[in-house]
């Protein structure tokens, strides 16, 4: 993975002596993605998104506008520490050698540990969707931008791969309701966000789920106040919908 590629010498530069100096703490890392925190002038929390290896998305709460030393240093940090990332082999040796029995006492006894892996586990069942749940968990994580984004790419993801399309938009809701709590304070996040929103509303219109999308849009566009948000969503719109139909309605 040619990930130098992403960003200016200097800052490459500024990165690695920031790898250096021990400054990279990682929170949480997988083969889709890496939550580090990066102690600078300040902490600032960095999120790299992956797929089929390669970089799809980041992340970080510093004020540069660019790509930034805080990413290149946990893309050092990764480069060097190859053993922050599961092996998939080991994972399949692991589960193959426990037994039917021992895996399902140890999955009663962690569903009744872990209030997030039991709702992700009633989504992969085909179980009743515990929305509330997903509402109380997302409104947790508009402590922190980051943390939206962490929600949206893992948890609303989980929730678009297995179906559950209704509680995605009322999530969606949530989120642009958030978005305009940002708008004046934490600008690049508001717009990494908003471009989240739209991919998830291309993903489900693309999933079939194409009236319960236009709806959701629609409404935003005719009753939103923010131009960016209104800019940016009748973009989406317009990609699988009639907007000037739209607009005559409104008229």
């Amino acid at each position: 993975m040619d990930w130098e590629l992403y960003f200016k010498n200097i800052i490459l530069e500024r990165g690695y002596d920031y790898y250096q100096m021990n400054a990279v703490e990682i929170i949480n890392a997988s083969n889709r993605s890496i939550d580090a925190k990066v102690i600078g002038s300040d902490a600032y929390d960095v999120r790299i998104n992956f797929k089929n290896r390669e970089i799809k998305s980041m992340y970080c709460s510093c004020p540069y506008y660019d790509n930034c030393k805080h990413q290149a240093a946990v893309l050092y940090y990764a480069d060097n520490h190859p053993e922050i990332f599961p092996k998939n082999d080991d994972i399949d040796k692991l589960v193959k050698n426990v037994s039917l029995k021992d895996l399902r006492e140890f999955l009663i006894e962690e569903l009744a540990n872990d209030k997030d892996l039991l709702n992700r586990f009633k989504v992969f069942t085909d179980s009743a969707t515990d929305e509330d749940f997903y509402e109380k968990k997302l409104t947790y994580c508009f402590s922190k931008p980051v943390n939206v984004i962490r929600f949206i790419d893992e948890d609303m993801s989980f929730l678009i791969k297995n179906g559950n399309f209704d509680t995605v938009l009322k999530l969606s809701g949530l989120i642009v309701d958030y978005l305009k709590e940002i708008y004046h304070c934490n600008h690049d996040a508001f717009i990494d966000i908003l471009y989240k929103l739209d991919s998830i509303m291309i993903c489900l219109f693309n999933r079939n789920y194409e009236k319960p999308v236009l709806d959701f849009l629609g409404n935003i566009i005719l009753t939103n106040d923010n131009i960016e948000i209104l800019d940016m969503l009748t973009d989406t719109y317009s990609r699988i919908g009639d907007v000037e139909k739209l607009f005559k309605y409104k008229r």
